[in-house]
């Protein structure tokens, strides 16, 4: 849903609106809605503060393609370790 075009917060509001009603979310009142989208924006930016650093090594061209076969077999641990198993 996030765009890379600078709009205004009133547009933003909007987009996130149409967002969610299209998953299926119906009924929030107008200060729910609102506090929805803060919630989003919060979580947004929480998102880009912890990939800043990730996100400035690729622009310098020092990130690593993503090993696929690591990422499922450290998720594999993870779910051996909480018992569910494939």
């Amino acid at each position: 849903m996030a765009s890379d075009v600078q709009s205004s917060e009133f547009e933003e509001f909007c987009d996130f609106l149409v967002h969610i009603r299209q998953q299926g979310v119906q009924g929030l009142s107008p200060e729910r809605s609102v506090q929805e989208f803060r919630d989003y924006q919060d979580q947004l930016r929480r998102w880009h503060e912890r990939n800043a650093v990730s996100a400035e090594q690729a622009r310098r061209g020092e990130a690593s393609a993503l090993d696929d076969e690591v990422v499922l077999r450290r998720l594999r641990e993870r779910l051996s370790k909480e018992g569910i198993v494939e």
